[in-house]
């Protein structure tokens, strides 16, 4: 398996999702003196922490409304083999015409971005940094060989989730309790399109990587990038089934929360 550079629509991708990024952050200072100044007040009572993930919201949501945008067509009607790859920076299909390559890129770009700005790794967080970081190099490789940009581009969809995430930490924010109603709809919202997109199909996607698309990679990039790449697919999927396992726990306390008070009632 011999080096190759990822393609230029990659690149420029990776190049314009550096921008969007640090735009979308810039942008977030400004419309947030715009806002009501009661919640300009909440803001300004963030620590130092929080108040760097309330202006990363903008360029979260930005990024995710892109890539649902950017993939959809490819991800429910292009070709579901790993070992199809399309290059090309603008394409006959989808909304933007841009091509799944570009939006592979703009995916690095952004993760890549907030890594870089954070203020320090702690910050960020551990999974964060680890499914950044991780997410950043598998994405790269699998540009630089050609290889994997239906499993990719799917992946990118899953941002679908994040969106209604945001919400929910936007009215959090705002003065909402997670117990008011508005909130709780946004978050069961929130936990059937994370369940939907991003846990419920990875035993499929397991299975069909060991049975099929396994052995078709490692005949392209050999048994060590083949064995890469799983290595990088355990790692999503136990981020994902640990982050769905925290939401299950918290929907469970709600519950209880509930039962609880109407007992006493």
């Amino acid at each position: 398996m011999s080096f190759q550079p990822p393609p230029p629509s990659f690149l420029y991708g990776a190049g314009i999702g550096i921008i969007i990024y640090c735009l979308s952050r810039f942008l977030s200072h400004v419309m947030l003196k715009r806002l009501p100044s009661s919640f300009q007040q909440k803001v300004a009572n963030l620590n130092f922490e929080q108040l760097y993930h309330y202006h990363s919201l903008q360029p979260s949501t930005v990024h995710a409304i892109i890539q649902i945008v950017g993939t959809y067509n490819f991800v429910f009607y292009g070709d579901s083999s790993n070992l199809v790859f399309d290059d090309r920076l603008f394409v006959p299909y989808g909304i933007t015409k841009l091509g799944p390559c570009f939006y592979m890129g703009f995916f690095v770009g952004y993760l890549l971005t907030d890594t870089a700005l954070t203020p320090s790794f702690q910050v960020l967080g551990l999974p964060y940094l680890i499914h950044h970081l991780s997410a950043s190099a598998c994405w790269t490789f699998c540009a630089s060989n050609r290889i994997m940009q239906p499993l990719a581009c799917w992946l990118q969809f899953n941002e679908l989730s994040t969106v209604m995430m945001n919400v929910r930490q936007i009215l959090l924010t705002a003065g909402y309790k997670s117990s008011d109603r508005i909130v709780m709809i946004v978050s069961l919202i929130f936990f059937a399109l994370f369940s939907a997109v991003r846990v419920f199909p990875l035993p499929f996607v397991v299975r069909h990587w060991i049975t099929h698309e396994f052995v078709s990679i490692r005949n392209e990039v050999g048994l060590g990038g083949a064995s890469l790449l799983s290595v990088f697919l355990a790692v999503n999927v136990m981020l994902q089934g640990s982050w769905f396992a925290m939401m299950v726990r918290k929907l469970i306390g709600v519950s209880r929360k509930k039962q609880s008070k109407s007992k006493e009632q």
